[in-house]
């Protein structure tokens, strides 16, 4: 496998690490503040896209 596929390989393996770790900051938000998880992902993916526009 050629070095570009491989540090694409582990980039994706990252981002899927990431996705993971996100939702269980939101499941964990949710359950400490009594909050729906899918409201919690809901204003999450909101702000995220907010804040991507915003940067570029």
């Amino acid at each position: 496998m050629s070095d570009e596929r491989e540090l694409y390989k582990q980039a994706m393996g990252r981002i899927d690490e990431l996705i993971e770790e996100v939702f269980q900051i939101c499941d964990d938000v949710a359950d400490t503040n009594h909050y729906e998880k899918d409201w919690v992902l809901d204003r999450f993916r909101e702000k995220f896209n907010k804040a991507r526009r915003e940067s570029t």
